[in-house]
């Protein structure tokens, strides 16, 4: 079993055993993992929510806060969250918050969380249609990663999640961006794969350590979200792995413009993305209106300016401020 700080690549029923010991636990899940993993699942001290982003609300979490009561769930209560990154991020968010804070064990199933959403300590959920408008910082005390568990996901959530991993590559690793360049990622052999895995999680639990309260670098991590939450809050189809996609398109073309990043590099990144099935244009429904009614609310937003993630090469990313004038421009020539 190796170990990144909190971060443990291990099988999953292993994993919970040597962090969990004896102690009490309650687990939160949802039910598509409920319906492939029960037998992992203490039912007695398993709540149930829904499965999609639809239930990342204030709703949700008022019911598991009855759940715990009606255990009487206590400061010393484990909450293991088991699932994908609306999972992730609901246990973190109740962790965090019910009775001022309780254990947190974090097991994501799908590769957007296993590279992404499970680590950092953000969490949050969405309200009145702005994503992760309410949330706090709670680190989980151990996050278990088994990709074994990947294959249950379809291709969509599988590419899903790719996105993310190229994302990683981009601003922090060529050398990984490159590995992940010759072979479609879901077609990975399993040492393959993993050995990505462990490359993007190492990273970003690196970021997150430098910058555990996002004041400043960790701000990288937002390469492909100003305008892909845009996308995905409006466009009412697009995963969020896809929305980041076009993002990422979106920010290489507006490097292109502000760093001197190489069309080339541009051309080579679409290319990859396409070669994991995942958009690269903007969809026709995404006015420049659209996007900068967004922008104005994102958490992003720095007074009256707008901090976007550009790269000025693959590994070299940069964070620009702009003015909401000087980005409107730019949102009204990308589209």
């Amino acid at each position: 079993m190796k170990q990144n700080n909190r971060i443990i690549f291990s099988e999953v029923r292993t994993g919970l055993k040597n962090v969990l010991g004896d102690k009490k636990t309650v687990y939160i899940t949802d039910k598509k993992v409920h319906g492939l993993y029960k037998e992992l699942l203490p039912g007695n001290r398993t709540v149930v929510m829904p499965s999609g982003e639809r239930s990342k609300n204030l709703r949700t979490v008022e019911k598991i806060y009855s759940f715990l009561t009606g255990l009487e769930a206590d400061r010393s209560t484990v909450i293991v969250g088991i699932g994908g990154g609306v999972v992730c991020d609901i246990a973190g968010f109740v962790s965090s918050t019910y009775k001022r804070g309780t254990g947190l064990i974090l097991v994501p199933t799908t590769l957007l969380a296993q590279v992404d959403a499970a680590i950092g300590g953000k969490n949050g959920v969405d309200f009145k249609g702005f994503k992760n408008m309410i949330g706090s910082f709670r680190e989980p005390d151990s996050i278990i990663i088994d990709t074994t568990f990947l294959s249950t996901l379809d291709k969509r959530n599988f590419n899903n999640g790719a996105a993310e991993l190229i994302k990683t590559a981009l601003i922090a690793d060529g050398e990984l961006f490159a590995k992940i360049s010759n072979t479609p990622i879901s077609e990975m052999k399993e040492k393959q794969l993993l050995s990505s895995v462990k490359r993007a999680a190492g990273i970003k639990n690196s970021v997150v350590r430098k910058d555990p309260y996002d004041r400043g670098y960790r701000k990288i991590l937002n390469f492909g979200h100003t305008i892909g939450h845009a996308i995905e809050l409006h466009s009412g189809k697009m995963l969020h792995g896809e929305a980041v996609s076009v993002g990422i398109v979106c920010a290489c073309w507006i490097s292109e413009k502000l760093t001197g990043f190489k069309r080339t590099e541009t051309e080579k990144i679409i290319k990859v993305l396409q070669m994991n099935r995942l958009p690269v244009k903007l969809p026709a429904s995404i006015t420049p209106d659209i996007i900068m009614s967004s922008l104005v609310q994102d958490k992003k937003r720095n007074s009256g300016n707008i901090d976007i993630v550009l790269l000025k090469d693959i590994g070299e990313p940069l964070i620009h401020s702009l003015k909401i004038k000087e980005i409107k421009g730019i949102i009204n020539d990308l589209c």
